[in-house]
């Protein structure tokens, strides 16, 4: 009521309810859950059907340790020290990702499928499906390697029990070169015992009996089998192989497959078959390292016998003893002498040297020294010569040549020089005296190397190539041992340091597809109903109303049934209490609480026609008269008037336009044009009267305001029924002469576009205090009798349709020709 009393909203654009509308889910939840529990029924079992039939696949794993040589486990070492990040984390090498490789290879898988026969499947027949016999199947069945490796297409046997005889049949197909389709042949063969044999044109296959229960009289069994390079691909597939760490070389496998005891069996020997490969490897390599070595031996044994006796032989051809050591003597004293050459030639051009440049500067200017003249009285003289000639230099600084202080020093730099030109003329001979002598001794010694044997130098040569060969020989012995024992000890690769177990169920996820289904049983039927929902375009009820405008709701009128009604459609008894009474006392009620106490005008108007809005006029106007209030009903939709209609009053000319004409109606006027309702003695009635060529113009008078005002001194409540405000504008000049607007609209007729106009009439407040009445809401239907929920008067809630009936049809505005005005007066309306 709180709405009601305060009258418009702030915002009546503003469709501020949340889309996500919970009372309304929960509602139609509740309305609609037999469809909600069908759908759920219907998902849930489809879902148990999908987890009975669908073959589930389970995963095993296993940790797998790869070693590595010795030299490749000193190559990581350094490769790791290399490739080590700033954190100091020890990284893996390539070597680990190879083997990593290896294990997920086709060919592993070929050999593990090859080894365990996998390429064979059995299946038994259950309750519900067929399984698969993994080590549970009573006979073996079993394909020729040959024929095995080229077998292009799968055979499908199947081996039934009958009457002690074992009956087999099946299909296969032979596909040939150049063909892209083969040729279907099939199997019928009977046999008495096993082991049996067939032979096919895909080869030769084979039955034998296993440890497990034989097959009992009347039971089959199917098989199938494809080439194991097929079937590798399954398992090439489905096996996962990743690192534990980056510091380790531990390796993770796993594996998906139908059947856990094949899973596990799987990895087991596909272990052994990476370290039977790994080791054939190595035993390869061994083997033929140790045939080269074996060849390089014996040829290099042949090299050294040969070497060994053509040494022999030139010694005693060339009668060859020991001379190593006078050799080695002599030239040792050649290599001596030659250096002693070489320093007296070193001396002899130093003097030279040294006495050109005394020549050449004669300006009394220091001598080199130290040059590396061995002779002792030149360098000491040209020591002593220097430091004359540093002192003469110094006293030049403050003296001339003329000078008493520096004609002494001339002359002893004289003196010198001339000593020193002596002293290296005798130093020049003895050091030429010295150089030849050297020179004698040296060529006495070459002599000696000269007369050296030439056979020594080869005696030399073939003995290296004897020290070569035998070191050699000795190393290839010493490296056949080494690979001999590699050989014998050649370890596994790889171990196993957890055995393989199932981990459990991968595929169907039970909990997952039993969860999707409740979500889309629930979902599906919701995703429906929201679809047509958003489907719907005309208004259903009072939820769709309060969604679409904020302006508030008084009433919310059900549909009335025929038996109901009385003389114009009037649903609205005294002295009694059905459904329609109590709800046109509550429009009564709430229109009383939007009102001020000195207001009685109430206006009433709709989009279109059709939607009841002359209905709930006449009927509220009889509910306020119950009051014993007087009561006014005025009929100002002039351009289709509908009271003297409903009301069966066959009189069209009183009306209201017979006072808009004039231009200041009085009391006594509007009594002539008043007429009674014949229904209650309270309500009277003012009809539209003759139907006006220019009826916008005739509501725009002042006339109007004035009837208005002398109505309001003598009844209580005047409640004026208007023309359509969808249709024409005649209704927003009545507005003025009003003190509230009841906006009718009607369920499952209102389009929702409507209410773009109502909000928009509020909004510009061109029609006063207004307020919503929904009419015809149909209360069969659920959602409205879980809505509205009436308590006793639910008997009342199966009224039928009224449709044209109960309100008429308005058809159109506009395009009024002088026919319709002529048949203003025609009161021989059919109901």
């Amino acid at each position: 009521m709180e709405q009601l009393k305060t009258g418009l909203p702030e915002e009546i654009q503003d469709q501020g309810k949340s889309s996500l509308n919970y009372q309304q889910i929960l509602r139609t939840l509740i309305l609609n859950w037999k469809w909600f529990v069908l759908s759920l029924v219907i998902c849930v079992g489809i879902a148990a059907i999908y987890l009975r039939y669908t073959t589930p696949v389970y995963q095993a794993t296993t940790k797998l340790l790869v070693k590595d040589d010795d030299s490749n486990q000193r190559g990581r070492a350094s490769n790791s020290i290399a490739q080590a990040a700033n954190l100091g984390i020890m990284v893996n090498t390539n070597g680990f990702d190879n083997e990593i490789e290896i294990l997920k290879s086709r060919l592993l898988a070929e050999q593990t499928v090859r080894d365990l026969k996998l390429y064979v499947n059995y299946y038994r027949k259950g309750k519900f499906k067929k399984y698969n016999a993994y080590h549970t199947n009573p006979i073996n069945v079993d394909l020729d390697p040959t024929h095995l490796e080229m077998l292009q297409a799968p055979i499908n046997l199947t081996i039934k029990y009958e009457d002690g005889k074992y009956h087999i049949t099946g299909k296969y197909m032979v596909v040939r070169e150049m063909e892209t389709k083969g040729t279907p042949y099939e199997i019928d063969k009977s046999f008495n015992h096993l082991p049996a044999t067939i032979a096919t044109k895909v080869g030769l296959l084979s039955f034998a009996n296993t440890t497990q229960p034989a097959l009992r009289d009347g039971e089959n069994m199917m098989v199938t089998i494809v080439s194991p390079s097929m079937m590798s691909y399954k398992y090439e597939k489905g096996l996962s192989v990743s690192a534990v760490s980056k510091t380790t070389t531990i390796a993770q496998l796993t594996l998906s497959d139908e059947v856990p005891a094949r899973a596990t069996d799987y990895l087991r020997h596909l272990a052994i078959v990476y370290n039977r490969q790994a080791n054939e490897d190595k035993n390869e390599v061994a083997k033929r390292t140790e045939e080269f070595i074996n060849g390089r031996l014996e040829k290099i044994s042949g090299e050294l016998g040969s070497t060994e006796g053509s040494l022999e032989i030139y010694k005693k051809q060339n009668r060859v003893t020991d001379i190593k050591l006078n050799t080695g003597q002599a030239l040792q004293n050649t290599g001596v002498y030659q250096q002693k050459l070489a320093e007296s030639q070193i001396q002899v051009e130093l003097i030279s040297s040294l006495r050109e440049t005394m020549n050449k500067n004669n300006d009394y200017g220091v001598l080199p020294a130290n040059v590396g003249i061995t002779d002792v009285a030149v360098t000491g003289l040209i020591t002593k010569y220097n430091e004359i000639a540093l002192r003469r230099s110094a006293t030049l600084n403050s003296a001339s040549e003329t000078s008493p202080a520096v004609v002494p020093l001339t002359n002893q730099l004289d003196e010198l020089r001339r000593s020193i030109n002596v002293a290296m003329n005798q130093a020049m001979m003895n050091a030429e005296i010295q150089r030849n002598k050297v020179s004698q001794q040296l060529a006495m010694y070459s002599g000696q190397v000269t007369e050296t044997p030439e056979q020594e130098r080869i005696l030399t040569q073939i003995g290296r190539q004897q020290e070569v060969k035998s070191a050699l020989y000795v190393m290839l012995l010493q490296k056949r041992e080494e690979n001999s024992i590699s050989l014998a000890a050649t370890a596994d690769k790889g171990k196993l340091i957890d055995m393989p177990e199932v981990i459990g169920k991968i595929s169907p996820k039970s909990s997952i597809i039993l969860l999707l289904a409740l979500v889309l049983g629930i979902a599906i039927p919701a995703g429906i109903f929201f679809l047509l929902q958003l489907l719907r375009y005309k208004i259903e009820g009072h939820e769709d109303v309060e969604m679409l405008t904020k302006l508030p709701i008084i009433a919310d009128v059900a549909v009335a049934s025929e038996t109901a009604k009385t003389k114009a459609n009037i649903v609205v008894h005294e002295n009694q209490n059905n459904m329609m009474e109590e709800i046109f006392r509550t429009m009564r009620t709430n229109l009383q609480f939007t009102m001020k106490e000195d207001e009685k005008v109430i206006l009433f108007t709709s989009t279109t026609s059709g939607e009841g809005k002359t209905f709930n006029t006449a009927n509220l106007a009889i509910s306020f008269a119950l009051l014993g209030k007087r009561v006014l009903l005025v009929g100002l939709d002039i351009r289709k008037p509908r009271l003297a209609e409903l009301f069966e009053l066959h009189d069209t000319t009183h009306g209201i336009t017979n006072l808009l004409v004039k231009d200041n109606p009085t009391w006594e006027d509007i009594q002539k044009q008043t007429v009674a309702s014949g229904i209650n003695d309270n309500l009277e009635i003012l009809m539209a009267g003759p139907i006006p060529p220019n009826p916008s113009e005739l509501v725009a008078r002042k006339s109007l305001d004035t009837i208005m005002a002398t109505l309001r001194e003598h009844y209580d409540y005047i409640l004026i029924d208007t023309a359509p405000v969808g249709l024409v504008t005649d209704t927003l000049q009545i507005g003025r002469i009003a003190d509230a607007t009841v906006y009718v609209c009607r369920a499952d007729y209102t389009s929702k576009d409507s209410f773009n106009l109502v909000n928009s009439l509020a909004e510009s407040q061109k029609l006063p205090n207004m307020s919503i009445v929904i009419n015809g809401i149909d209360m069969s239907k659920k959602k409205y009798g879980y809505y509205y929920g009436y308590g006793k008067y639910g008997r009342y809630s199966r009224y039928g349709h009224y449709g044209t009936k109960g309100y008429g049809s308005y058809g159109t505005y506009g395009n009024y020709s002088n026919s319709h005005y002529g048949n203003a007066n025609d009161n021989s309306v059919k109901r």
